[in-house]
């Protein structure tokens, strides 16, 4: 019945310590070899998407930024990109500059930062296939961990009003939860964003109508599959939309009750194999 499982990263796909288990790795070579199309819907970076995509051999073009961007599974290379507005992308540096919040923005493969710190530095290697053979330092990830570039920029305002790349997407971060809701709510009101939160002191910024949904839906197209026949599994919020929209939405149960309350079905944790408990029950029995 399902022709496209779609897969969160972070919390879904990969386990507390961000690697896809042997378990889950074995169950979707196995659903793929069966000729089912299988994706990525994450926040994270197309980079850290393909190279994840890659390492399982997904078979269906992969979403990337929340939604930002689909990319190509073979390639990598960009096939759609949704970017925040030049003026908009002022307006969020401002808001960050006038609060004294944290803000920084995601080019396709560079991460802009007012300045480096021990944070913003640690994110490319962040992004790679951990390998649980080896360390994880920059030395034995340096082929992954240089698709992606952290580039100081100095005033973000500046920065927004004058470049030319083309910004996909923004993150708040600070550990002042009082302060991040009205951020959050401030820029809600705006109306030209689509906001998700990916943590108790952190969200993301898109362009309005960008989401993991609105992203599926145009790889479905490209596929000839119907919503009815997708299954989609998630954690958190920026999860609700395409847990709501898939044929079957399934959540961790390690997940956030917003994904739980969209979705049609829990399964097992991050930790303990989720995703091929789900598999071996929604998609003829396969198990591993």
């Amino acid at each position: 019945m399902y022709r496209l499982l779609a897969l969160d990263m972070d919390g879904t796909l990969l386990n507390p310590n961000k690697i896809i288990t042997p378990r889950v790795y074995q169950s979707l070579q196995a659903l793929i070899g069966k000729g089912v199309n299988v994706t990525i819907a994450s926040g994270r970076f197309p980079a850290s998407v393909w190279l994840h995509g890659k390492h399982v051999g997904m078979n269906a073009p992969l979403v990337a930024f929340n939604g930002a961007v689909i990319l190509d599974a073979s390639t990598g290379a960009k096939i759609h990109g949704y970017p925040i507005p030049s003026a908009a992308a002022q307006r969020i540096a401002a808001l960050g500059e006038r609060t004294g919040s944290y803000v920084h923005f995601y080019g396709y493969q560079e991460l802009f930062v007012e300045q480096v710190n021990a944070m913003n530095a640690a994110w490319p290697l962040a992004n790679v296939v951990m390998d649980p053979s080896k360390a994880h330092t920059y030395e034995n990830y340096k082929d992954q961990a240089s698709s992606i570039q952290v580039k100081p920029v100095g005033s973000l305002v500046t920065f927004a009003k004058t470049t030319s790349e083309l910004l996909y997407k923004a993150t708040f971060i600070n550990e002042d939860s009082h302060l991040l809701d009205e951020l959050y709510y401030e820029l809600q009101s705006w109306q030209e964003f689509t906001l998700t939160r990916t943590g108790k002191r952190r969200f993301d910024v898109n362009a309005a109508g960008v989401s993991k949904q609105a992203a599926l839906e145009v790889v479905c197209r490209s596929l000839g599959i119907s919503s009815d026949q997708v299954a989609a599994m998630g954690d958190y919020d920026n999860d609700v939309d395409m847990l709501q929209w898939a044929g079957l939405g399934i959540a961790m149960d390690n997940g956030s009750d917003e994904a739980k309350k969209a979705a049609n079905a829990v399964t097992a944790s991050n930790q303990d194999d989720g995703v091929a408990d789900a598999i071996g029950r929604y998609f003829q029995n396969l198990s591993v």
